[in-house]
């Protein structure tokens, strides 16, 4: 698989990432490199290794679930644009 000019103009668009002209072509090669050695590990003979859903040993620990009162006020202070006292953020649904 190689990535081309296109594609990363289309990446770009789709991130909302403004990347310079000049940029585009240095950009396409090192994902091109980076894609090939993610290729090659589909040459890896992994047919030795067992399936593992736990990589750590033991449980897992757990907190317990507590609500606790927040100052709304300050959590909000940080806000970008807020609305009757909540975040106001894009729609994503159309």
């Amino acid at each position: 698989m190689t990535v081309s000019r296109e594609d990363i103009m289309k990446i770009s668009h789709l991130a909302r990432i403004k990347i310079s002209e000049s940029k585009i072509d240095k950009l396409r090669d090192d994902l091109n490199v980076i894609l090939h050695f993610v290729e090659q590990l589909n040459e890896v003979d992994c047919s030795h290794v067992q399936d593992s859903w736990q990589y750590a040993s033991g449980s897992t620990r757990e907190r317990d679930d507590i609500v606790e009162q927040c100052d709304s006020a300050l959590v909000l202070s940080n806000a970008p644009e807020k609305e009757c006292n909540m975040f106001v953020v894009p729609k994503v649904v159309g």
